[in-house]
C-alpha cells in the first residue's frame, strides 16, 4: 500500500514503572492501534525501562513520517525519570548514539506531557460501548499534582494543596465523545513510623499494593491476593488507614520460590490478610460507585479503568448491585494500555468518536504476525508436525481427547489475559487438570484458578448471569450454576466462580469456532483457557517465544497456524 508520506502517525509512549508500552496509530495502515508492551519483547515481565527495545525495532517503520508523539509515566513525569537516569548512567548520549533522542522531551519540545489518569479515560472513551457514560479511573497511583499544565484537560480540578499529592481515582463523564472531568480524589504518602522501608496512602488501589507486597513480596501480585481471599476469613477491618496499620513487616513473606511460599508458617494469616483487603475493596467501591450513581442524573452506564479494574470479584458484585445498568471494562484497564491512551489523545485532536460496539470489539492490539509454512517448518525443525486438512476439526479432537495444548493465532492480547489468540487451553472436566496446570505446565501456586472461555450464546446456560450479560475480556468472575459444577470444575474457584470469557463469533471467529466443535464432542461449549506462558514469564508473542515455551512446559503440543507442533518427548 502506497503511504502518504503527509499524514501523520500518532505515537503514545506509556514509560511507565511497570508495563512499558509503544502504540503507534497509523490510520492509513489500519483502522486500530498497534501496541508494543516491552516485557514482550525484552522478556521481562511487566518490564518498566525506557522503551528504547521497541522504538528501535519501529524505527524504519516511523521513518519520513510526521510524527504526533504524547506520552506519561505514572507518580512522575518521563522527563524527571530521564534525569534521573542520565545521573547513573550516560543515558541521553545512548539516545543520541540509536538516534532515538526524538523521543525524549531532552531534545523534542514538541512531545507533550498527559496526566496518568487523563490516559487510562482516553482509553475507556475509545473502547467505549456508550454514547454516554461515568468513567472512573482507579489505581495505586496516578500523576502529582504539581505536574499537571494549564492546558491539560483535569487541570481545573488541581489547587495548590495538591500539589504534592497524587492522584487516586478520578471521574469522568463521557457524552457523544466529548470528556469532562467531574471530580479527582488525591492520595498522600507518608512513611510508616514503626517501619520506615514502607509509605502509605489513603489510595484504596495502594492498600490493595500493599497488602500483595506483604504477602507474596510484590506490589505486582494483586491478581494473586484475589485468588487467595476466599480461603480466609476476614478480620474486618473498617478503613484502609486501620488495615495498614495492623501489618507486621517481620511476618511478611521474603521467600523467593513458590515452594518458599507454600511451605510459610504464616500460611492462615496471609489468607485471612487477603480475605480482609478484599472485603474492605468491596466495601469501599461499592460505596464510590453509589457516590457516583447518586451525583450524576441520568447516566445509566459505567466504565471502570485503572489497575484496580482487573479485580473480577468486585467487577460482578458491582453488577449485582444493580447501581448501573451496564458496567464495562476494557481489555487493558491497567499501566500497559496508557501508551494507547498517549496516541489516542493526538488521534481524536483530528479524528471523530464514535462508540464501539460490543459486536465488533476485540482485544488484540499487538503487532501483526502471520507466519507462513517455511517460517515455521524452520523454527520447528526437528520437531514433529501435523498439518492437518482441518487445524480446527484436529484440535477439537486433541482437546476433546484430554490433551493440553497451546493456541497461536494472530496479534497478541494487549492486556494480562488470555482471550484465545495466546492462551493454553483443555478440557474442563478431567480430574485434577487445574493441579496438573499449575504443578507441570505453568508452575505455579495451587491455590490460583483458571479461567473458562464459552461461547456466547451458552454462557446463560451455564452462569448465573443477567440478560444480555458481556464478558469478553474476563472482566467478571461469574458463578457457575450448581448444576454445571462438575462440567466446570477444574475453572471454578474455591467460592463457586470462574474468570469467564463470553466468545463471540464476530470477535475471534476461529477461537469461537474451535470452542463449537469441542462442544460437538463434548457437550459443553467452553474450554479451560489461561495465558500462554509460564509462571513469571510475559505471554508468548512470537514464533520462537512459542518454540522455548513448548520446551520448557509440558502440554503435548501447540498450534501455530495451521499446524500442530508435538512436544518433543524426552529419551
Amino acid at each position: 500500500m502506497e503511504m502518504n508520506k503527509k499524514s501523520p502517525v500518532f505515537i503514545g509512549l506509556g514509560k511507565t514503572l511497570f508495563s512499558s508500552s509503544v502504540c503507534v496509530f497509523d490510520p492509513e495502515i489500519s483502522a486500530f492501534p498497534k501496541t508494543y508492551l516491552l516485557e514482550r519483547y525484552s522478556r521481562k515481565k511487566a518490564d518498566g525501562n525506557w522503551p528504547d527495545l521497541i522504538l528501535s525495532k519501529l524505527q524504519q517503520e516511523l521513518s519520513g513520517r510526521e510524527q504526533r508523539i504524547c506520552e506519561n509515566r505514572d507518580v512522575i513525569k518521563p522527563s524527571e525519570f530521564e534525569e534521573k537516569l542520565n545521573k547513573v548512567i550516560p543515558f541521553y548520549d545512548y539516545l543520541t548514539k540509536k538516534e532515538l533522542d526524538k523521543f525524549s522531551v531532552k531534545f523534542n519540545k514538541n512531545i507533550d506531557f498527559l496526566s496518568h489518569h487523563y490516559c487510562h479515560a482516553q482509553v475507556a472513551k475509545y473502547m467505549s460501548p456508550f454514547k454516554k457514560a461515568a468513567i472512573l479511573i482507579i489505581d495505586g497511583a496516578g500523576s502529582k499534582g504539581s505536574d499537571f499544565q494549564s492546558e491539560h484537560l483535569d487541570f481545573p480540578l488541581v489547587g495548590s494543596e495538591h500539589s504534592e499529592l497524587h492522584e487516586e481515582c478520578s471521574l469522568y463523564l463521557l457524552e457523544d465523545g466529548k470528556l469532562t472531568p467531574v471530580w479527582k480524589k488525591w492520595q498522600e504518602f507518608k512513611q510508616s513510623s514503626k517501619f520506615p522501608k514502607h509509605f502509605y496512602s489513603e489510595g484504596l488501589g495502594t492498600c490493595y499494593e500493599k497488602v500483595a507486597e506483604f504477602i507474596f513480596a510484590s506490589k505486582r501480585a494483586s491478581g494473586k491476593v484475589m485468588g487467595l481471599a476466599p480461603f480466609g476469613k476476614s478480620f474486618n477491618f473498617s478503613s484502609t488507614d486501620e488495615l495498614l496499620s495492623s501489618l507486621d513487616w517481620t511476618r511478611a513473606y521474603t521467600g523467593k520460590s513458590k515452594s518458599d511460599w507454600e511451605a510459610d508458617s504464616e500460611m492462615e494469616y496471609f489468607q485471612n490478610l487477603a480475605a480482609s483487603v478484599q472485603e474492605l475493596f468491596e466495601k469501599i467501591f461499592i460505596e464510590l460507585v453509589t457516590e457516583i450513581k447518586d451525583s450524576l442524573d441520568g447516566v445509566e452506564n459505567l466504565i471502570i479503568a485503572g489497575g484496580c479494574a482487573l479485580n473480577c470479584t468486585n467487577n460482578m458484585k458491582l453488577i449485582s448491585s444493580e447501581h448501573f445498568s451496564e458496567i464495562y471494562v476494557p481489555p487493558f484497564p491497567g499501566d500497559e494500555s496508557i501508551g494507547l491512551g498517549c496516541a489516542l489523545h493526538s488521534y481524536f485532536l483530528d479524528n471523530k468518536w464514535s462508540a464501539f460496539d460490543h459486536l465488533d470489539q476485540h482485544g488484540y492490539f499487538g503487532e501483526d504476525l502471520t507466519y507462513t509454512s517455511s517460517d515455521i517448518e524452520e523454527v520447528f525443525s526437528g520437531y514433529d508436525f501435523i498439518k492437518p486438512d482441518c487445524i480446527l476439526d484436529y484440535s477439537a479432537e486433541l482437546i476433546s481427547d484430554s490433551k493440553i495444548i497451546g493456541w497461536f493465532q494472530g496479534s497478541s492480547e494487549s492486556g494480562p489475559r488470555a482471550l484465545g489468540n495466546r492462551s493454553i487451553l483443555s478440557r474442563m472436566d478431567i480430574d485434577g487438570r487445574k493441579d496438573y496446570l499449575n504443578e507441570s505446565v505453568k508452575f505455579r501456586e495451587s491455590f490460583r484458578p483458571y479461567g473458562s472461555s464459552v461461547t456466547y450464546e451458552k454462557c446463560f446456560d451455564y452462569f448465573d448471569i443477567p440478560e444480555n450479560f458481556n464478558n469478553p475480556y474476563m472482566s467478571f468472575a461469574v458463578r457457575v450454576k450448581d448444576k454445571f459444577r462438575e462440567l466446570f470444575k477444574e475453572a471454578t474457584h474455591i467460592d463457586g466462580t470462574s474468570r469467564m470469557q463470553s466468545v463471540r463469533k464476530g470477535q475471534n471467529e476461529k477461537f469461537y469456532q474451535l470452542i463449537s466443535k469441542v462442544g460437538e464432542k463434548t457437550g459443553v461449549y467452553g474450554v479451560l483457557n489461561t495465558s500462554l506462558n509460564t509462571m513469571g514469564e510475559p505471554i508468548v508473542e512470537t514464533i520462537e517465544d512459542l518454540r522455548n515455551f513448548l520446551n520448557t512446559s509440558n502440554v503435548d503440543g501447540v498450534v501455530i497456524e495451521n499446524y500442530f507442533i508435538k512436544k518433543k518427548q524426552l529419551t
